[in-house]
């Protein structure tokens, strides 16, 4: 029977692939849509979406949605990792992840998902 995945396995995989650090770092410095994602990972706008949504499933990315004044509205996203610790003890590799979400961060969230479905 085959050993079940851990989080901490799939964060290191998120990391070791070279469109998941892209999108990390880029969104560390500026919230992009995944059309600007696109052009700076060099990769299929599907392989940004499948990225962003793995970042996303394990908190290391944050969603904004911004609605335009005309009503139309489009998903930005920012980096959500503060600090990332790695440790090897008794045979057991562990890691540590600081985000950022705060208490008015995950509001805001909730605000903006909120204005999405009073559409």
């Amino acid at each position: 029977m085959a050993e079940a995945e851990r989080p901490d396995d799939r964060i290191i995989d998120m990391l070791s692939d070279d469109i998941g650090k892209r999108i990390l770092t880029v969104t560390d410095q500026q919230a992009m849509s995944a059309k600007r994602l696109e052009d700076h990972c060099d990769a299929s706008l599907a392989t940004v979406y499948r990225r962003i949504e793995d970042l996303l499933e394990h908190g290391l990315l944050r969603e904004r949605v911004e609605i335009q004044d005309d009503g139309n509205h489009f998903k930005r996203y920012e980096s959500n990792l503060d600090r990332l610790a790695v440790t090897l003890e008794d045979g057991t590799l562990e890691i540590d992840v600081d985000r950022r979400d705060d208490a008015p961060d995950r509001f805001s969230t909730i605000w903006d998902a909120m204005q999405l479905g009073a559409e």
